[in-house]
Formats: C-alpha cells, sequence, structure tokens
C-alpha cells in the first residue's frame, strides 16, 4: 500500500501540465495507473495541459483505454506509438535530445 501512495502522489502532480509515458506495458500499469488518477479526482485535482503517450509493439485495449483515454478525457494531448522498443527509444531520444 505504500507503493500505491507514492504512485498515486507521483500521478497527482501530473495532472499540472504533466506527462505520462507508458512503455510496453499491457495490463497491471494501466490499471493501478487508472487507479491512482481516480484518488486523485476523489481528492479534488484537476487535470490541465497533461500529456499521454504510450510506446508498445501493438494497441493493447488496457493502455488505449486506461492511460490514453479514460483518465483525462479533456484538455489533454494523446499519442499512442506502435513499433519495435529497440528502434522506438532510440527515436524518442533523438526527438528529445533534438528539442533542447
Amino acid at each position: 500500500m505504500r507503493d500505491f501512495r507514492i504512485f498515486a502522489r507521483t500521478v497527482r502532480k501530473v495532472f499540472d501540465h504533466g506527462v505520462v509515458v507508458i512503455w510496453g506495458s499491457a495490463v497491471v500499469l494501466p490499471e493501478v495507473f487508472l487507479k491512482a488518477v481516480s484518488v486523485a479526482y476523489n481528492l479534488g485535482a484537476e487535470p490541465a495541459g497533461v500529456t499521454t503517450a504510450s510506446f508498445d509493439m501493438m494497441r493493447p485495449y488496457r493502455v488505449g483505454e486506461n492511460v490514453l483515454a479514460r483518465p483525462f478525457p479533456r484538455d489533454a494531448e494523446r499519442y499512442a506509438f506502435v513499433g519495435q522498443h529497440e528502434i522506438m527509444l532510440p527515436l524518442l531520444y533523438l526527438l528529445l535530445a533534438d528539442s533542447t
């Protein structure tokens, strides 16, 4: 339970123009993430400017619903990237390194 509380506190910080990146997690993490978001909503948090991104080798249902669609139905940018991790990770690194 302690781990979940730490995770929920971290997820709450995302509500203020934060970024969520899920990398290759099809089952457990999207479910736990949705529960942590629910805790934040129940404690009165209002999301603003959240960006969510999923990197996976296919489009799993739970990630699409529990990370990209349900948690932040308004005022959120959503991205789903599909590809091999050994290609996508270096591409993301290059994109982020080039933007600084």
